[in-house]
């Protein structure tokens, strides 16, 4: 009877015709493992999550971060990032406050002194039962913060569900005062509006060559025979405080958003850029344009660049100029990668560019690569599974079989967050390559972080190797690979948080319980792949 082992499983059951190592001519040692014999026990348990968070802070009293709202306080040189506190129906009966961060480097964040910077209201039938997400800009030293008023109990009331509430402050790290005087700005009738729900998140932009303030709405709208579709509307002002409907900004084109959340404009030389959060897919998308008012166009590349762990996205410059792509990355409920996924959770920012055909691209922060270089962490290998080369300064290439997995485990890093850098090069892949979080084996029981080149994407997987087929995910971004090419890759993990960054364009970022103090390594399935100078550090 012939044996065949699968590819997921095969590592224990042929390992036994592994039993030697030879010397490569070139001074590479050829190893081969035993890979039911590791040298310590794996570790693959979930921790109890943590709350020492810092690089990717929760918000106050351990509380998750919700919608971010940023803003960037030239008076102050300060950096404030706004935020939907994530508490319902506490002790102090608040409905998704407004809190705020400060920093001035992304990798120290402040809670302002001033604590709750925006109430909602205890009333059953206020407008602003529940705040929703909205935006800060200044004019002539007073500060204005349009926001949602989101009421849930509307059906009883004589208002609507969502409205556009005006609060003002003379100082950003104030607390706001609502302004009763101010217009509620509700969906325009008779223009085919969804009445019930989806009119919401202002974002306010200064336009200086018309001197006029635009706001973008995120709303669902009749698009003709009862078909409605996520649309982006917009509303025009001289003074901040009476708002004219202006017709739709952008409705999707040829694509069907179910809501087109959290939209923000900004400019990056002579390219408008219109981003929005897509509440059915909870990915961010952008769209590019010559002109403030469109047409507005998909980038020659990719149209994301994250995945659906990365939500509510916003735009910030700093004062150095350098610009910054801020959300939050979701929760799931009991702290479980089999839970349901929640709303808020921690602060993650990206570095944002601007590439020679105009389209964007995310890197990881220069403040914050260097706060984690400080101090360099040993890597401690403890088991591998089939024909590993391994070369000088933490090198490895594993050149799989249709029916082995190649692996290489290390114990876990015991630091809460820490870099992980390495350069990838393959030569073949049928199948996919990667990194190995929570590896309770070195042949299945892991979690991938994942390249597949057949599709262009790299994904995270939370299912043991076994279920893994080319196109399953939990969560991935488009990331297109050529064989034989270096590409650069940096993990962060806090935690719970884990930010991939692939070559300095994209991002991946994931909540994964199980890869705190885990064993962790490298995979290469049906594919031949060189991580070349893996590296691992922390800051001090």
């Amino acid at each position: 009877m012939k044996t065949v082992f699968n590819s997921a499983l095969g590592a224990a059951g042929i390992a036994l015709l592994f039993l030697s190592a030879c010397k490569k001519d070139n001074g590479a040692t050829l190893e081969v493992a035993d890979a039911t014999k590791p040298l310590t026990a794996f570790t693959c348990a979930a921790p109890a999550e943590g709350t020492n968070y810092s690089i990717y802070p929760l918000g106050n009293g351990g509380a998750g971060v919700g919608d971010v709202m940023p803003y960037y306080d030239a008076a102050s040189n300060t950096s404030y990032i706004y935020y939907l506190r994530d508490i319902w129906n506490d002790a102090t009966r608040q409905h998704h406050p407004v809190n705020a961060f400060t920093t001035n480097d992304f990798v120290n964040y402040t809670q302002t002194a001033a604590g709750e910077v925006l109430s909602s209201n205890s009333a059953t039938c206020a407008q602003d039962f529940a705040i929703g997400t909205g935006s800060v800009v200044q004019r002539n030293g007073t500060y204005y913060f349009f926001y949602t008023g989101d009421n849930p109990n509307a059906a009883g009331c004589t208002n609507q569900k969502q409205g556009i509430l005006l609060a003002t402050a003379t100082g950003p790290g104030q607390k706001f005062t609502k302004q009763a005087s101010f217009a509620t700005i509700y969906a325009p009738s008779n223009q085919g509006y969804d009445f019930n729900d989806n009119f919401r998140d202002p974002y306010v932009y200064f336009d200086a060559p018309s001197n006029q303030y635009l706001m973008l709405v995120a709303a669902r709208k009749d698009v003709g025979g009862g078909n409605f579709k996520g649309i982006i509307a917009k509303y025009t002002s001289a003074d901040l405080l009476s708002w004219n409907y202006q017709g739709v900004l952008y409705d999707g084109g040829a694509d069907n958003f179910f809501n087109m959340e959290c939209p923000s404009v900004f400019k990056l030389g002579s390219l408008y850029y219109l981003l929005f959060s897509d509440q059915g897919s909870q990915q961010v998308f952008y769209r590019k344009s010559s002109s403030l008012n469109g047409p507005w166009s998909a980038p020659s590349g990719t149209a994301r660049l994250d995945g659906n762990g990365f939500y509510a996205a916003k735009f910030i410059t700093d004062k150095f100029n350098d610009n910054y792509l801020m959300a939050w990355v979701n929760r799931q409920d009991g702290n479980s990668d089999t839970g349901n996924r929640m709303f808020g959770g921690n602060l993650v920012v990206h570095k944002l560019y601007q590439q020679a055909n105009g389209d964007l691209a995310v890197t990881i922060p220069h403040t914050l690569q260097a706060n984690l270089e400080a101090k360099a962490v040993p890597l401690v290998k403890n088991a591998q599974a089939g024909d590993v080369t391994s070369g000088a300064n933490n090198t490895y290439t594993l050149a799989s079989t249709p029916t082995f997995l190649n692996s290489v485990v290390f114990d876990p890093i015991q630091a809460t967050h820490f870099k992980v850098s390495t350069t990838v090069n393959y030569a073949s892949a049928d199948k996919d390559f990667g990194f190995m979080l929570g590896a309770c084996d070195n042949y299945n029981g892991f979690y991938s972080l994942r390249f597949i080149p057949s599709q262009n994407r790299f994904s995270l997987d939370k299912t043991d190797r076994r279920n893994v087929t080319v196109s399953s995910t939990t969560v991935d971004v488009p990331f297109k690979m050529s064989p034989n090419t270096d590409y650069t890759v940096t993990i962060v993990e806090e935690n719970s948080v884990v930010v991939v960054y692939l070559n300095n364009t994209a991002a991946l970022t994931c909540r994964v319980y199980r890869a705190p103090q885990s064993s962790w390594g490298l995979f290469a399935d049906n594919a031949t792949a060189t991580f070349k100078n893996l590296t691992v550090t922390t800051s001090n």
